[in-house]
C-alpha cells in the first residue's frame, strides 16, 4: 500500500508532541518495513526539515513555523491543497482529526478509501478555553467526524463521545518489565505534554503536594513551570529510554488530565509495573477496572491530594498493581496495535477493489 497520512502533530513539535505523533511513528516505522510506503504531511515548526525514516517512510512539513496558531491554520489550509494535488499517487488516506485545522479528505472518500483517525473529544472545554471564539472549533468537532464512512479510534470510549462507529484500535508501548524488576521508587512522576488545561498540570502544581514531584516533558505551557516549590522539580523534555527510567524508578504517576483519548503514559506506566492516579474521566477509566491505578474526581483537588497520600503510604498496594499493569500491558505491544492497523487499512482497501 501507498499511504498517505495527515496529522498536524509530530514527536519533535514544541507545541505539541503528543500521544497521536507517537502511534504514528511507531505503527508506520513497522508498516514501512513489511514493505508498505508511507508519507506522513505534517504542520511545520522551527528547524523542521523533511526527511526520510527510512527509504519506505516520509515526513514532510507543511505550512508557517512563525507561532502555534500561524502553523496550524496555515498547515489546514495547505494540507487541503496538498491533498487535492497529489490523492490520486496514494492508496489509501489517513486524516487525524482536530477541530482546530480539518482538511476535507472526506470529500474524496467516494474515489478512494479515506479514513479519520480519533483520539479524544474536547467538547464543551473548548468554550471554557476559548470563551466565544471557540464555537466554530465546538461545531466543527460535533459534527464533522460524522462524514466519513471509516473511522479508526483509539478507544470505545471516544466513539461513543462522539456518536459515532468505527475500528477500535488502542495505542501500544515498546515492551514490558520482568516482574522480578519491580522496585517501589521515591517520587511521584508526572510525563508527558507540558499543557496545563488540556493535562491538567494546573491541578497538580496547586495541591502543593509535600512529597517529592518530577514533571518530563515539553509544550506550550512550559513558562508555567517557573517558581516551583522545592519539592518540584521540572527536568524538561526527555528521550525515550530517560522516559522508560524515569517511570520504572517512580513511586507512581499521575494523569490529572480533563480530556484524554487513550493516554499511552498510562500504557507505558503498567508495562514499567507502575501504578497511575488518574481523573475519573470515561477515556481513563480502564486503568481503575484493570486493577493498576485509583481515580479522583476530575477537577477536586482536595480528592487528588488524598489519592496521592493514600498511595504513597501503601507500598504494599503499589507493588500488587505494578503486576497487573505488567499482565495487562503485554496485549499492547506496537507490533500488535500496527498488524491490527494493517488489517484495517487492507479491508477498507478491498472495498475500492
Amino acid at each position: 500500500m501507498k499511504i498517505l497520512h495527515f496529522i498536524y502533530d509530530h514527536i519533535k513539535n514544541p507545541w505539541v508532541g503528543g500521544g497521536g505523533a507517537v502511534r504514528v511513528y511507531e505503527i508506520y516505522k513497522r508498516l514501512s518495513e513489511e514493505g508498505h510506503k508511507i508519507t506522513v504531511i505534517s504542520g511545520n515548526f522551527p528547524k523542521a526539515e523533511d526527511y526520510k525514516v527510512n527509504e519506505s517512510f516520509e515526513y514532510r512539513f507543511i505550512g508557517s513555523d512563525k507561532n502555534y496558531i500561524l502553523s496550524t491554520f496555515s498547515y489546514a489550509f495547505k494540507a487541503y491543497k496538498f491533498l487535492r494535488e497529489n490523492f490520486k499517487d496514494y492508496d489509501v488516506i489517513i486524516e487525524d482529526f482536530a477541530p482546530w485545522n480539518p482538511i476535507f479528505a472526506y470529500k474524496l472518500q467516494d474515489k478512494k478509501p479515506v479514513i479519520l483517525q480519533i483520539h479524544h473529544k474536547t467538547g464543551i472545554n473548548i468554550l471554557k478555553r476559548y470563551n466565544i471564539f471557540g464555537l466554530p472549533f465546538l461545531f466543527i468537532e460535533n459534527y464533522y467526524p460524522k462524514r466519513f464512512k471509516n473511522i479508526i479510534s483509539v478507544s470505545a470510549q471516544t466513539l461513543e463521545k462522539f456518536n459515532v462507529k468505527g475500528k477500535i484500535i488502542p495505542n501500544g508501548i515498546q515492551f514490558t518489565l520482568d516482574e522480578k524488576d519491580l522496585n517501589v521508587g521515591n517520587y511521584i512522576l508526572y510525563v508527558g505534554r507540558i499543557d496545563f488545561f488540556n493535562k491538567g498540570l494546573d491541578l497538580l502544581i496547586n495541591a502543593d503536594i509535600k512529597y517529592p514531584v518530577v514533571i518530563a516533558g515539553k509544550g506550550k505551557d512550559e513558562d508555567k513551570l517557573k517558581n516551583l516549590k522545592s519539592n518540584y522539580k521540572y527536568i524538561g523534555f526527555v528521550d525515550e529510554k530517560t522516559k522508560l527510567d524515569l517511570i520504572k524508578n517512580a513511586k507512581f504517576l499521575v494523569m490529572p488530565s480533563r480530556f484524554e483519548g487513550q493516554g499511552i503514559v498510562a500504557l507505558e506506566s503498567a508495562s514499567m509495573g507502575k501504578p497511575v492516579i488518574v481523573s475519573d474521566i470515561p477515556e481513563l477509566r480502564y486503568v481503575v477496572e484493570n486493577g493498576f491505578g485509583i481515580s479522583f474526581k476530575n477537577e477536586d483537588i482536595e480528592d487528588f491530594k488524598e489519592k496521592i497520600s493514600y498511595l504513597w503510604n501503601n507500598e504494599d498496594l503499589i507493588l500488587k498493581m505494578g503486576k497487573k499493569g505488567i499482565e495487562y500491558a503485554k496485549k499492547f505491544t506496537w507490533d500488535k496495535i500496527a498488524s491490527k492497523f494493517e488489517d484495517y487499512l487492507l479491508r477498507v482497501l478491498s472495498y475500492y477493489a
